[in-house]
């Protein structure tokens, strides 16, 4: 018996061991040039991503030299002078201020990561893309478009989404058992989910060369179509449907039965006449990580996935614009924002975000719109009243408004009110709300909205239970359904009021 115990703890031991050995495995940023792909070590010092000045002397021909207390570094015929715990380094003379401090560690010297495109770049007079959501640095002139994809199925097909970033043109094709997506690229910054094998697909991967994904088809899949589309100037927008066989089609018509529920059909609706373009703002991104949970769930994640999820209802349902301020991981800032919303002429804009407090115990939702010192009686007046006289040709004048970045939400204040409140009862139907449901504050996200716009905190990602709730599809889907009928009733408000 104590025989089998020891082998029994020998085994386990030898597992520990190797698990240990997994999950040590360093990490590496993968270099991609015209020559190949080939992965520089990376180091993890402070939560930060950093690089041994000695491992760039093979993929990009660097020499360094130590000399004073201080290291010199040779590249494309300039010097980089590097000093240990400063953040700024002189490239030829010209300073270069950097995130994180350079460090000498064991011997060896180590700079951030991004080390490379604001330094090294200049040295070398060298195009470094650096992709910090996927450890990726693009060196020269190489297309390498962003590519994001979504899968949404159903029992009736599966749709596989493809936003990339920026416009690059794709072709679709059919092998034996797969779909293949070309792309016209270099190579392809690809984001691909991990999803169990289902009905319609069982897997989506890059494939071994070249700039193409793979769709391995499922055993329910018969045909596809595709349809492509171009949100904005710098995306486009690639859809693949997966379809049944037509044997299963015609047996799904036969057996199907009046639908319970005809008030959401989801077809395209012709755009309403006050409602047009709808902007969506997923909160934080990038190095602006958010609210984060006791177990590590990131505000800035949650956000963006309630953000595709509306947009999916809203584009399916009504037919309407919607753009995202944020496709992807990356870091926008709040002016930013709002003039996305702006330079797309938004009709509604709706900024999205998780909540944090210091007691675990508060949780429930909230819906904010602005609040500022200046946006009172006097401001909506002047927001209204801010305006030139021009002559126009032909004879006669003509009016130009005038809108000031600091009031241009202040005349929206009443619509935007409007909008809160129907955004708090459609959460309330679906989801716990905070005791202080709708409020006013001055986010600096808001304040340059040139439409009506609100802010709405999802819920607390400090509670424990909530966090729990926030991660899984089913609540994201709620909170989606929740913000699309608050956007249909106030579209509904909009085309009353329209003359």
């Amino acid at each position: 018996m104590r025989r089998v115990a020891l082998a029994l703890a020998l085994v386990l031991a030898a597992l520990s061991m190797a698990n240990g050995r997994a999950q040590s495995t360093p990490p590496a940023l993968t270099i991609l040039s015209a020559e190949g792909r080939r992965a520089l070590p990376l180091t993890v010092i402070n939560n930060q991503d950093y690089v041994a000045v000695d491992e760039l002397a093979s993929p990009f021909g660097t020499a360094a030299r130590e000399a004073a207390g201080g290291l010199t570094i040779t590249a494309g015929g300039r010097t980089i002078i590097v000093t240990a715990d400063q953040t700024v380094v002189s490239v030829a003379g010209r300073l270069v201020p950097l995130p994180s401090p350079a460090l000498r560690r064991d011997n060896r010297w180590f700079v951030p990561v991004d080390f490379l495109p604001r330094a090294l770049s200049l040295a070398l007079d060298r195009r470094l893309d650096l992709r910090r959501p996927s450890r990726l640095l693009v060196t020269g002139d190489l297309r390498v478009p962003r590519v994001a994809t979504r899968v949404e199925g159903g029992t009736a097909s599966t749709s596989v989404t493809f936003e990339i970033m920026p416009v690059t043109p794709a072709r679709v094709s059919t092998e034996a058992g797969r779909i293949v997506i070309q792309f016209e690229a270099d190579a392809l910054d690809l984001a691909v989910p991990t999803l169990p094998p289902q009905a319609f697909v069982s897997a989506i991967s890059p494939a071994d060369t070249g700039a193409s994904v793979i769709i391995a088809t499922g055993p329910r899949y018969g045909a596809y179509r595709s349809s492509s589309s171009q949100p904005d100037a710098s995306s486009s927008r690639l859809t693949v449907e997966l379809l049944p066989a037509a044997t299963d089609l015609a047996a799904a018509a036969a057996a199907a039965a009046p639908p319970a529920d005809p008030v959401r059909p989801s077809v395209t609706l012709m755009p309403a006449t006050g409602l047009r373009t709808i902007v969506i703002d997923p909160g934080h991104g990038g190095e602006e990580l958010g609210a984060q949970g006791p177990r590590g769930t990131l505000e800035k994640d949650i956000t963006l996935a309630v953000s595709r999820r509306l947009r999916t209802l809203i584009e399916s349902r009504l037919g309407l614009r919607v753009f995202l301020t944020r496709e992807d991981d990356r870091t926008i800032s709040h002016d930013d924002r709002s003039a996305f919303a702006n330079s797309h002429q938004a009709d509604v804009f709706l900024s999205i975000h998780a909540n944090a407090a210091v007691r675990p115990g508060i949780r429930g939702a909230e819906v904010y719109y602005l609040s500022v010192e200046r946006a009172d009686a006097e401001a909506r007046r002047r927001a209204e009243d801010t305006a030139i006289t021009l002559p126009a040709l032909g004879g006669g004048t003509r009016t130009i408004d005038l809108i000031l970045w600091e009031t241009a939400q202040a005349r929206y204040l009443e619509q935007s009110s409007t909008l809160a409140s129907l955004v708090e009862a459609g959460l309330r139907a679906r989801v716990e709300m905070s005791p202080r449901a709708v409020q006013q504050a001055p986010f600096r996200v808001l304040v340059g909205a040139n439409m009506p716009a609100a802010l709405v905190e999802i819920g607390y990602l400090s509670n424990p239970e909530q966090e729990q709730q926030l991660a899984t599809s089913a609540y994201q889907e709620r909170v989606a359904e929740a913000l699309y009928d608050a956007l249909t009733k106030f579209r509904g408000l909009l085309d009353r009021s329209a003359p």
